[in-house]
């Protein structure tokens, strides 16, 4: 099921369309195209432009909305997302259509790479938001922090996006694009509320279990001191002041490690609200049984034998022993050649980087259900040892963030405080809303950018069907595009109008036709600022200002200029005015011998 057109009524848009404006019918390109008039359906007329079901089975319509700047297009995508007062051509693959008010069946996930957007308020159910400002805010985990410590935490999660992406990217062998590598990655243990750190501060942790959690955070101090005085004995021979930091940053980090597990368990406890404050599970021997333990031996015991109940049902923890595995892994990679200056960050590589990350989601997400809340606070902070060009942040921030939250659907996990009910009642239809997700990208890029979205994408939603709205200031991206599926916005006096796109060449079109039929590209399709600088020369030669040294200016500029046409008329126009035709001639004595060459290599 595809949305083949919308219907705005008079007046409900004035943001694009001005104050009073009349109805707008909007078609996106399906198999058929439709007319309203007065509220009511009037006319439905094949599309013969319509081929959307020769190029994917997965992708039942692809269009891209376009126009000049603050002609609407945002606003206008924004719109088709979350309005109330429209009315929606739903089309099935056949051409069999329904009208509807409500296209909250259909999930619908919006993207920008721009951060100056403001979520909207009204956003209706199974609406997903993945704008830059949202992903900002979801990245800091709701913290208010210094903009340091805010984009810090919005870097990391970013880069285990990427990492992760990544992986999925190389795995499928996409090679159009070589994405960048981190041969290495800086991974650091994150801190949670102290609170989390003094059971006597706790709010929703089963009283039953506290006693049992102060156990592990005292023996964590108390086994990390008595680990660094052995050691500091055997400081005392031949080993070196430099040998003896390290080895005592390594027992730092390993028992931080300890702790921040610890944080993260007592953290998905609060999590869990006061549902569970006198019905935790525990031994009453427990501190018998822990009392000649190490901490992970501690760790272990615990999570073996603690839970929590609710009426006749237990819920044992048991079940997430898997939190021990990703410490050990962890553990394993503290070494003297990974240990930085900080002794709470090593150095890994980014297949390790992706383990961790593995081991981490598997742990995180086995607590959702019935009874835990996902948890968002993370054990890690993640930092690439890399630049990334802006061009290479935006594919990976358009495809990452999209791959995560595909990922996310099918794991069930919804953090986004930010929209509403975004993963409630998600079935096989996705409307994807891309905002400029092209920003940045090299022209070759930009100019495969469709293709990279058809491949893409169905792997990513794989067994979704996927309709996709673009917006674009590319031309290249409509030569990929049928004309009935572009929707042409055209500012003219502050007011907003929809083309004619039967009067449009987009598919297979070349650069020249889409800037002046589809980009309302007024003055020709060269640059303004070269576009004045030759109107200057044409008006100095037609009033004779043509000193020597103007002349020698022109000629230089003229030479410079690389369309023909215009090359050789200017040249013309100045040998007339000076009676002197020995530059024209050398400009096509210079062309007589760039085409000799060319023919030599046919």
């Amino acid at each position: 099921m595809k949305i083949a057109a919308i219907y705005i009524p008079g007046g409900n848009l004035p943001i694009i369309f001005g104050d009073g404006h009349k109805e707008v019918t909007i078609n996106l390109g399906g198999r058929n195209l439709y007319q309203f008039n007065n509220k009511e359906l009037v006319s439905v007329a094949e599309n013969r432009y319509y081929i959307d079901d020769l190029l994917s089975s997965d992708i039942p319509l692809f269009s891209c909305i376009v126009g000049n700047n603050g002609g609407g297009k945002t606003t206008l995508l924004q719109y088709i997302a979350n309005a109330y007062y429209c009315t929606y051509v739903l089309e099935e693959q056949d051409g069999a259509y329904e009208l509807t008010r409500n296209i909250e069946k259909i999930h619908r996930i919006y993207f920008t790479p721009y951060l100056n957007y403001h979520s909207l308020d009204a956003a209706r159910n199974n609406y997903k938001d993945l704008t830059k400002l949202t992903l900002l805010k979801l990245d800091n985990h709701g913290d208010s922090g210094l903009l340091d410590d805010f984009l810090e935490a919005h870097n990391s999660e970013n880069t285990k996006r990427w990492i992760k992406f990544n992986h999925f990217y190389k795995n499928r062998q996409f090679t159009k694009i070589a994405l960048p590598v981190f041969n290495e990655v800086t991974l650091s243990l994150a801190y949670f509320d102290t609170s989390t750190h003094k059971p006597d501060k706790f709010h929703d942790t089963s009283y039953q279990l506290r006693p049992a959690i102060t156990l592990i955070y005292e023996k964590i101090k108390q086994e990390a001191s008595e680990r660094e005085i052995q050691k500091g004995e055997q400081f005392k021979g031949n080993i070196r002041d430099e040998e003896a930091k390290i080895l005592t940053w390594l027992i730092r980090f390993e028992y931080d490690l300890y702790e921040t597990a610890l944080g993260k368990l007592v953290s998905l406890f609060e999590r869990a609200g006061n549902h569970y404050l006198e019905e935790g599970i525990i031994p009453e021997d427990f501190e018998e049984m822990m009392a000649n333990l190490t901490v992970r031996e501690a760790f272990q015991w615990f999570l073996g034998n603690a839970g929590v109940y609710a009426d006749s049902e237990q819920y044992l923890f048991a079940q997430h022993l898997n939190l021990l595995a990703l410490v050990d892994y962890v553990h394993s990679l503290i070494t003297a050649e990974t240990m930085t200056e900080n002794w709470r960050s090593i150095v890994i590589s980014e297949a390790q980087a992706l383990r961790v990350i593995q081991l981490y989601d598997a742990f995180n997400t086995s607590f959702i259900g019935e009874w835990f809340n996902f948890d968002t606070q993370p054990m890690f902070k993640f930092k690439p040892h890399i630049n990334v060009s802006s061009g290479e942040q935006s594919f990976l921030n358009l495809f990452s963030t999209l791959y995560d939250h595909a990922e996310n659907i099918k794991t069930g996990v919804d953090i986004d405080r930010y929209s509403t009910n975004s993963l409630e009642g998600i079935g096989k239809d996705i409307l994807l809303l891309l905002d400029e997700g092209d920003n940045a990208f090299h022209p070759q890029w930009k100019k495969e950018y469709v293709k990279y979205l058809r491949e893409i994408i169905p792997i990513i939603f794989e067994g979704y069907q996927i309709q996709i709205i673009i917006t674009s200031h590319d031309p290249l991206t409509l030569s990929d595009l049928p004309k009935n599926n572009a929707v042409f916005l055209e500012k003219i006096d502050q007011v907003t109008k929809i083309g004619n796109s039967g009067s449009k060449r987009t598919l297979g079109a070349n650069i020249a036709d889409l800037l002046k039929d589809s980009f309302f590209m007024q003055d020709g399709q060269i640059g303004a600022y070269i576009a004045e600088v030759i109107d200057f020369i044409i008006e100095d030669i037609a009033a004779g200002r043509l000193s020597e040294q103007r002349q020698i200016a022109i000629e230089r500029i003229i030479y410079c200029i690389d369309e023909p046409i215009i090359k050789f008329k200017l040249a013309e126009m100045l040998s007339e005015a000076l009676g002197d035709k020995n530059f024209e001639a050398r400009l096509i004595d210079d062309e007589i011998r760039r085409l000799q060459e060319r023919r030599r290599q046919i």
